[in-house]
């Protein structure tokens, strides 16, 4: 029997028998167990409360409750989480009652059988991703802050005061970023939730996204009408996210 030389989907190096060559399996594996040994690093920084409020759904119903104050990491876990979760049930593991730890190093010890899918090239190119954007938001870069994800692969886009200047900044992946647009959807993904908090707490969220509003432009922004409050928290107007930035827009 003739071994067929075929190019590896996610490096391109000569392999036989198989989709993706041992370097890269090997690789992923080290990957999925480097994601599962962070993961809990990454929790503790995404605990943290911020007094802006959203809605959210869990188990068929919607309660209130404090949106975290670095929402990059908090949407980074759940994205992980979610994929570990899907790693589980591609490999037919138990998963319901397992931490995303715990599904991440099951699925390091069957990289083998992932690797041999179709979709192992997008497999690696998750988890790569992933590592990469926890390992930043353990260690970010001096003078930079989190805008929002690429739209083209995914990869957080950190921006210096420059880039912010200039609206536009390249991507490691090789695009060029809008930074508004980036911005704009993470102020959507946070906005869907209905999140809502007082003029100073909605400053600082979007200050942590790379938006200056200050507090008192949004209270002169109620004074002029251009801006309804949506009800009170300690006697201090409570304003929706998404309003704010439709006026900051205006």
């Amino acid at each position: 029997m003739v071994n067929v030389i075929v190019g590896c989907q996610v490096c391109g190096a000569k392999t036989s028998g198989g989709r993706v060559c041992g370097n890269c399996t090997t690789g992923l594996a080290h990957t999925l167990r480097h994601l599962a040994a962070r993961l809990p690093d990454l929790r503790i920084v995404a605990s943290k409360k911020a007094t802006v409020m959203a809605r959210e759904q869990g188990h068929g119903s919607r309660t209130v409750a404090p949106i975290p104050l670095n929402a990059g990491a908090w949407q980074l876990q759940q994205s992980i989480e979610k994929y570990a979760v899907t790693l589980a049930g591609v490999l037919t593991l138990p998963y319901r009652k397992l931490p995303a730890e715990s599904l991440l190093k099951g699925a390091a010890s069957r990289t083998p059988a992932l690797m041999q899918r179709r979709d192992a090239a997008s497999i690696h190119t998750l988890a790569t991703i992933a590592s990469r954007r926890l390992d930043r938001q353990l260690e970010p870069p001096q003078s930079r802050i989190l805008i929002g994800q690429c739209p083209a692969c995914g990869d957080d886009v950190w921006s210096s005061d420059d880039d912010l200047a200039a609206g536009w900044q390249p991507c490691t992946c090789g695009q060029t970023i809008n930074i508004p647009s980036v911005q704009e959807q993470r102020i959507f993904k946070l906005a869907i939730s209905d999140a809502q908090g007082t003029a100073a707490a909605l400053s600082r969220l979007l200050k942590n996204c790379g938006i200056e509003v200050k507090r008192k432009t949004i209270s002169k922004w109620k004074a002029r009408g251009a801006l309804k409050p949506v009800g009170q928290q300690d006697g201090k107007p409570v304003y929706l996210l998404w309003d704010v930035w439709a006026a900051y827009n205006r």
